[in-house]
């Protein structure tokens, strides 16, 4: 369907009698005469009821574009066709019968309430599909809460009717909060539901948000946690000092922390982001701490986003900083994001724009000793001898041969249905750096993992890092690794440094972050290493760690 098709379309179902002239087309023997019918009908302003059972048979049929039309016709009847269409689809959530549900609306409402009740018995994605629905649908939503709260607390209900109940009323948002009081006075009386009650007050953003969040962080500080935390913005902000804990103590949260701690509004926290954009571990952590200063228009953060909007290294990190302090003067906050998955939800990645697009670098590789350093490339063969044991772990359903015997494209993988898989291998280092007493190997298998093992001279085996390695190096008086995936959402990269003891056990820790997976590296003179990161730049770092972006050459 163009342009000029879609006004067709547009024009016919305009006509008068357009529509009923459509509806017999649905049954034409063309498969594409009727399957642009469907799609005409799906946009009528109003289908008559008379044409339900041909709308029916049409579906039935299969033809996908068909399920909005029952929302045109807009009676009861229709309404629990569409419920029941989209309950039983093997294409929910995200199919046209969600979209007829949306267009329903309030005149959904009983019959999604019927499947909360599990009546008929519940599936397992029962709930998932109806918070689906919830979640997309307006203002009006609201109404379906106090329903939804009688079912939680019905005596008679089982637990599992209970629980979906209260998580199809955290779908509600903020439309939901008229039932915050009953909520928190039933969390006090039914302890055994209070963690299903607390993911309700969770998602219509009640009061008590913050020290829910700031319990569970206490117990166990995740990133997705924070995530969670951050998205009920202000409401939140009862968790800031348990957030700002992390923030300094957790260097591997510190990014989403920082986040956090501005789309909850924890102004406390600014001396600590100010301080963080001179961050010199990890280029993206200005970027971050820039943006939550803006959230929390931070006017006392202006001279140090000035300065780092004109003196940082790292382009975006200057470009995050503009934005911030353009934000901050003109009083306007940035809007807290949608619901999404990490790597979308925090600012790390703003659109590079300001990164130099270089084919070649002034920065002259320098060779390495090829008796100290082993590539696939060069020395398949040393490397070979340096194989050792490891395995692919994987996570999928327990019963995946059983849905796929039963005609399932899409596996059903679920938390009380996950099998983790480990596959034995004899693994080949990618490349291999010698040191005193044997080699460090690195390998990397893409998004099926990685490692990083010292192979001694005897043929002892140590795992030194489970990440995927790029390259190992001496830079100056350090032995260093390159590390990082690029993979679907997530693209992240940092530079281990490697130690061994007098025992000569060899550890690893983080000595720098990368804006983004590693793709290429070589040494550079005079003593530096230059790192092409997955589309976020190059960037060369020297013995000392200090980082600049790499020279293009001329064209």
């Amino acid at each position: 369907m163009g342009p000029d098709e879609e006004r067709v379309v547009q024009r016919i179902v305009a006509l008068p009698g357009g529509v009923d002239a459509l509806v017999p087309l649905l049954e034409d023997p063309d498969e594409a005469v009727a399957e642009l019918a469907a799609y005409a009908l799906r946009d009528a302003p109003v289908i008559k009821p008379v044409y339900l059972p041909q709308i029916q048979r049409g579906l039935d049929r299969g033809l996908g574009w068909l399920a909005p039309a029952l929302a045109r016709i807009g009676t009861a009847e229709a309404a629990k066709e569409a419920v029941d269409r989209y309950m039983a689809s093997d294409s929910s959530p995200g199919n046209q019968e969600a979209y007829a549900l949306h267009l329903l609306g309030r005149r959904a409402f009983p019959f999604l309430l019927e499947y909360a009740r599990c009546r008929p018995a519940c599936k397992d994605t029962t709930y998932d599909l109806l918070r689906f629905v919830l979640a997309e649908l307006g203002p009006e939503r609201a109404e379906i809460g106090p329903p939804l709260l009688a079912i939680a607390l019905d005596r008679t209900a089982t637990p599992h009717v209970a629980r979906g109940a209260l998580w199809m009323i955290a779908a509600l948002g903020e439309d939901g909060l008229g039932l915050e009081h009953d909520l928190l006075r039933e969390r006090d009386q039914a302890r055994h539901m209070a963690a299903w009650i607390d993911t309700a007050l969770v998602g219509i953003h009640s009061a008590a948000a913050g020290e829910i969040f700031a319990r569970q962080l206490a117990e166990a500080p995740e990133a997705m946690t924070l995530v969670d935390l951050a998205q009920v913005g202000r409401a939140g902000r009862e968790a800031g000092p348990t957030v700002r804990s992390i923030f300094k103590e957790r260097e591997e949260l510190r990014l989403e922390a920082a986040a956090t701690l501005g789309y909850i509004g924890y102004s406390e926290a600014i001396p600590e982001l100010v301080a963080a954009l001179d961050d010199v571990v990890d280029p993206r952590m200005p970027m971050v701490a820039a943006a939550a200063l803006a959230q929390l228009q931070a006017t006392s953060a202006l001279a140090a986003l000035d300065r780092t909007a004109s003196a940082h290294w790292y382009p975006p990190a200057r470009d995050a900083a503009r934005k911030a302090a353009e934000s901050i003067r003109s009083g306007v906050e940035p809007p807290t994001p949608k619901r999404g998955n990490l790597y979308v939800f925090v600012p790390f990645y703003p659109p590079p724009t300001s990164l130099p697009d270089c084919e070649q670098f002034r920065e002259q590789a320098v060779r390495e000793p090829p008796e100290a350093k082993l590539y696939a490339a060069s020395a398949a063969a040393q490397l070979q001898r340096l194989a050792y044991p490891s395995e692919i772990v994987s996570v999928g359903a327990a019963d995946e041969a059983e849905q796929r015997a039963q005609g399932r494209d899409i596996v059903d993988v679920r938390p009380d249905n996950l099998l983790v898989h480990r596959q034995p291998i004899r693994q080949t280092p990618d490349v291999a750096l010698r040191v005193e007493g044997g080699w460090l190997a690195g390998s990397n298998r893409g998004e099926w993992g990685g490692e990083l093992v010292f192979i001694s001279d005897k043929g002892d085996v140590q795992r030194v890092a489970d990440e995927n390695v790029e390259d190992v190096y001496h830079l100056g008086t350090r032995i260093i690794a390159t590390i990082g995936l690029a993979h679907l959402s997530r693209n992240e990269g940092a530079i281990l440094e490697l130690k061994a003891d007098a025992d000569g056990h060899w550890q690893s820790a983080v000595w720098r972050r990368l804006p983004g997976a590693p793709r290429a590296s070589y040494r550079v003179a005079p003593d530096s290493l230059l790192v092409q990161t997955a589309g976020l730049g190059a960037i060369v770092i020297n013995a000392n760690g200090d980082m600049r972006m790499a020279s293009c050459a001329a064209p």
